[in-house]
């Protein structure tokens, strides 16, 4: 067990045997904590939550093995190409390879033998990887599904995608407010911050404004709920309490782990999915105050995969999961039922169903 004693480190050499067994990425070794103390203190505390099930390490190892022994009639390749930063590929892969029992997931490994190929990657798409999924891509057969194609992937990033989606029936915050307005303001990026203000002029270039929606409850607390779709599967997950008007995690005030949605909400899921031509996102929305009716605030083909700490430390647990595997974690019923069954159906129905042309929203 001297592993116990070791943590993952940047390293420019060749992995070694034990970095390899113990499924390491390249370009990492193993090197042992500055102080013995610190298995003493796991043992006492439990492993860190990050060291257990998708981390590198034995378990992980062991789990990846068994998942490759396992007889399953779909090849599933998800294309994530050479991202920079968080890599959710090796995650989401793991995640259906632990639960689905119709369906083995690798990343970007050839292409040309899937049953089934889904773009998997950061939104918008860097020049780098956009060219090496093309390159995947080029490989596959023609009668082969591709999920969130790549023409299709950036499509929430485009000017006019919430007046696109408003036109289709789908209720999103306004995206045409005036001067005067309280509006919501996002600058360009992935990650640029927004700003809750008054709408007093032009905004610079890349920035967008869109009305804001008051959904605090009769708490006075604002609540966003999130849901996931797959190929029609419309899934709720969790909400997030907020004191802020922007709910996230500097502004917590609790968690609730299952929701139940109504169905215009999930037809509203639906047509999102037609209108930008993708099979798996998350859609994340508010309920009016006044009328409690859903408005959709953001579409993300690219979810974190992983719960947050907050809700490892709500459970006290020990390990990490996919966020869809909450409810089953605490014991929980969902109202839509576990989603692992439904994904199943989902991709046999996708193989039975005739091919149908791509819907082209730009390249």
């Amino acid at each position: 067990m001297h592993w116990v004693w070791q943590e993952l480190v940047r390293d420019t050499r060749l992995p070694a045997p034990w970095d390899r067994w113990l499924d390491n990425r390249p370009g990492w070794r193993l090197r042992r904590w500055a102080s013995p103390l610190q298995p003493l203190a796991w043992l006492a505390t439990g492993t860190p939550p990050g060291r257990i099930g998708y981390a590198p390490g034995p378990l992980t190892a062991l789990r990846r093995r068994r998942h490759a022994r396992a007889g399953r009639p779909v090849r599933l390749c998800l294309l994530e190409g050479p991202v920079a930063g968080a890599s959710f590929g090796p995650v989401t892969a793991y995640w259906i390879n632990e639960h689905s029992s119709v369906v083995h997931a690798v990343v970007d490994d050839e292409p040309e033998r899937a049953d089934v190929v889904w773009v998997q990657t950061q939104d918008p798409v860097p020049l780098h990887v956009r060219t090496a999924i093309r390159e995947s891509l080029s490989r596959v057969g023609h009668d082969v599904p591709v999920l969130n194609r790549l023409e299709n992937h950036d499509a929430y990033h485009r000017p006019d995608t919430f007046a696109r989606l408003r036109d289709a029936g789908v209720s999103v915050p306004d995206p045409e407010p005036r001067e005067g307005d309280l509006v919501v303001v996002k600058g360009p990026g992935q990650t640029s911050r927004k700003e809750l203000r008054r709408l007093d002029g032009p905004l610079p270039a890349g920035h967008r404004a869109f009305g804001y929606v008051d959904a605090r409850g009769a708490d006075g607390l604002h609540r966003r709920y999130r849901a996931f779709h797959f190929l029609g599967v419309v899934h709720a997950t969790d909400v997030i309490v907020s004191t802020g008007w922007e709910a996230g995690l500097g502004t917590l005030a609790g968690h609730e782990p299952v929701f139940e949605m109504s169905e215009q909400e999930q037809q509203q899921v639906r047509t999102i999915g037609r209108e930008l031509g993708l099979d798996w996102f998350c859609v994340d929305f508010v309920r009016r105050a006044d009328d409690g009716a859903a408005v959709f605030t953001d579409v993300n083909v690219y979810p974190t995969p992983v719960v947050a700490e907050f809700v490892d430390a709500q459970l006290r647990a020990r390990g990490r999961w996919h966020f869809l595997d909450t409810p089953a974690r605490m014991g929980l019923d969902e109202p839509q039922g576990r989603f692992w069954p439904r994904f199943d159906a989902a991709v046999l129905s996708l193989l039975e169903a005739p091919a149908a042309e791509p819907t082209a929203l730009g390249a």
